[in-house]
């Protein structure tokens, strides 16, 4: 997740997007499943960290965007390229239970969808 401060500062962003790929190592730790010198040690006995790397063009803040508005469209716009899932949260969900305002705006979101006019 990105932190609006990098946002409100001004100037342009040149977002990257990156991409592991988890076929000869994975670049991740999950240290609720493995210590970090289990980590360390898949690391540097994997054959090798796989990632794909695209240069975005370069953003602006757009005169009638907020900071929060910007980097929400540069994260969505890395994401897209990148073939990844734009999500409202970070990683740290898996270790914790799932607010109830974001069960209930996903429900709204799905019940919209469900809708047959």
């Amino acid at each position: 997740m990105f932190k609006k401060g990098s946002f409100e500062v001004g100037g342009t962003i040149y977002p990257v997007a990156i991409k592991y790929d988890p076929r000869f190592g994975d670049a991740f730790w999950d240290s609720s499943k493995q210590s970090y010198m289990q980590y360390l040690g898949m690391m540097l006995t994997s054959w090798a960290l796989v990632c794909d790397v695209w240069y975005l063009p370069p953003m602006t803040r757009k005169s009638d965007e907020s900071a929060v508005e910007f980097a929400n469209r540069v994260k969505a716009e890395i994401a897209r390229k990148g073939g990844l899932v734009d999500l409202m949260w970070d990683g740290q969900l898996k270790r914790m239970k799932v607010k109830r305002e974001w069960i209930a705006k996903q429900q709204k979101e799905y019940s919209k969808r469900l809708k047959v006019e």
